[in-house]
């Protein structure tokens, strides 16, 4: 098997015969890109010698040299990765050789990361600090039940469409909410789906949980996600989608950042032990989230008097 070094070599020098004939005359280009909490070696395909802005999908060695241990193959690797991208290319607008953000407004949307763990990205990026969280700015190119495609909003592209932080953050908080329209419900509910497709039937998911409509409001525990189940956490951004789950609890309510995907939603008077919260979504993070999808240690207290949310990074003093 192919060190990581030998792979990249043979990629860079193989990967365009795997393509079709019509990107003969391309080249492949490598960057290191700055993912959530993480940085990647990107590779991209372009014109030769061709000079200025130009956009494309990529794909990431990284990723790809974990394919190649999996299943052995460099040849059914390369093939794979040959298929997605001439797939990708298909969404691009035609004319690729500049990145024409004014005719994408509407496809701009929130991501919201963890500022300590991804402070290459955002000097980079025009961004918003929000508690322990930053928002910068995606494009979305194109959603559907495959996933999502499309590409962050650097300074350079920024500055080259003369679009300032504040017009993306006003975009960003119309389009994201229409593009990526959110949803909650019982946490129940989310566990028996993921029984489901883990492979338990509809009576082993009943038994589990017996008797739902018997549990007090304020006892309940939702899940805040969005329509695809990618980066809906950033609800944390809607004060009105909090506050309408916070209304059925009856409660102030504390909010743990299961993921970058999803929100988990529950009473402070139900579960007061903010420590014992904090100690949970750190567990959580460390031995069943995948790095790239970790938000943040910390939980959250949202009011239901003012609809303030603010960040609870360290115990609450318990009462006496």
């Amino acid at each position: 098997m192919m060190s990581y070094e030998s792979f990249t070599k043979k990629v860079m020098r193989d990967f365009l015969l795997y393509m079709p004939e019509q990107y003969a005359g391309c080249e492949l280009e490598i960057k290191k890109v700055p993912k959530v909490n993480t940085c990647l070696t990107g590779v991209i395909i372009r014109p030769k010698n061709f000079k200025g802005t130009y956009c494309s999908p990529t794909f990431y060695l990284e990723r790809m040299y974990e394919q190649y241990k999996e299943c052995g193959s460099f040849e059914k690797v390369m093939a794979n990765q040959a298929v997605y991208l001439e797939e990708a290319m298909k969404f691009l607008p035609e004319d690729i050789t500049r990145i024409d953000i004014a005719n994408m407004k509407d496809r701009i949307v929130f991501q919201i990361v963890n500022t300590k763990e991804n402070r290459e990205m955002i000097n980079l990026c025009p961004h918003r600090e929000v508690m322990d969280l930053t928002i910068v700015y995606r494009v979305i190119m194109n959603v559907d039940k495959e996933g999502v495609s499309g590409f962050l909003i650097t300074n350079d592209i920024a500055s080259l469409e003369e679009m300032s932080e504040e017009l993306l953050y006003h975009l960003a908080k119309k389009n994201t909410k229409k593009i990526f329209p959110f949803k909650s419900e019982r946490i129940e509910k989310t566990m028996g789906r993921l029984m489901k497709r883990w492979g338990a039937d509809d009576e082993d998911i009943g038994c589990s949980f017996p008797d739902l409509d018997s549990v007090p409001e304020k006892d309940r525990v939702y899940v805040i996600s969005n329509k695809y189940e990618f980066f809906g956490a950033n609800a944390l951004l809607y004060k009105d989608v909090i506050a309408k789950v916070a209304k059925n609890i009856g409660t102030d309510c504390y909010i743990l950042p299961s993921s970058v995907h999803d929100l988990v939603v529950l009473s402070k008077e139900s579960f007061s032990e903010a420590s014992k919260l904090i100690n949970l979504v750190k567990e959580t993070n460390s031995e069943h989230v995948r790095l790239s999808d970790r938000l943040s240690d910390s939980i959250y207290l949202y009011s239901i008097v003012d609809g303030s949310i603010n960040r609870i990074s360290e115990p609450e003093e318990e009462a006496s």
